[in-house]
């Protein structure tokens, strides 16, 4: 029976992504022995997934980041309490933004994702995410960051294929119930959420949950970021 991989938090982290070690674009991996300079692959900061047919030099600007690799590796070993990282691995580029595998010397791995220049307005694009999904960023990589816990598993797409009808039957009401209570909360404003300290908030922002009016001082609804 095919199971949804459980959901583990780490300190910094209560978002969990399942992704596969086979979606992964290879760019280095380092000997345990040696402390590697990860700024000099320039691959982590360019965008490589594939070409542009129209204003292809304005479109590959617009995706490429400059920041403090070597900082972010530590970052994120410092975040699962491990000692260094010792391998990085960048997933396909998205168009708004890039996304690292990062394993550690102690066998974790975690998920680290940089905005792209045009991904949104400066500290507020980040901010939303990282309340909406309640963990903390502080540190100066020189860019703004998010790390995630690698959750075990592999992607529900890649075996739904080869899995039987009474095994699809089981898994579908599990996504249900996790889409239903996702739905089940609404709330007084549209808008992007954040961790109250992070925006300013919205007035009576509050939501309804299961009938009753919420008011949650830690987060707030604050104007959107949206690009479209």
């Amino acid at each position: 029976m095919y199971r949804l991989p459980p959901a583990r938090l780490c300190p910094c982290l209560q978002v969990i992504t399942s992704t596969s070690r086979q979606l992964c674009r290879s760019i280095s991996n380092a000997r345990p022995s040696s402390i590697p300079d990860w700024n000099s692959n320039d691959e982590f900061f360019k965008f490589t997934r594939g070409r542009f047919v129209v204003d292809e030099a304005e479109n590959l600007q617009k995706r490429e980041i400059k920041f403090d690799m070597n900082r972010l590796a530590s970052v994120a070993a410092e975040s699962v309490g491990a000692t260094r990282c010792i391998s990085i691995s960048k997933y396909p580029d998205g168009m708004f933004n890039k996304a690292f595998l990062m394993s550690m010397d102690d066998g974790q791995e975690v998920i680290a994702k940089v905005p792209n220049p045009h991904a949104g307005a400066a500290h507020f694009t980040t901010a939303s995410e990282v309340a909406t999904m309640d963990f903390a960023k502080s540190h100066p990589v020189g860019a703004e960051f998010i790390i995630m816990e690698k959750a075990e598993g592999v992607p529900l797409s890649q075996v739904w294929g080869t899995m039987k009808l009474p095994q699809k039957l089981q898994v579908l009401p599990a996504m249900t119930r996790l889409q239903k209570q996702w739905v089940s909360v609404s709330f007084s404003h549209y808008g992007n959420l954040y961790y109250a300290k992070d925006g300013q908030s919205l007035t009576g922002n509050q939501y309804v949950k299961d009938g009753k009016v919420v008011r949650d001082l830690e987060f707030a609804v604050v104007p959107a970021t949206g690009r479209d």
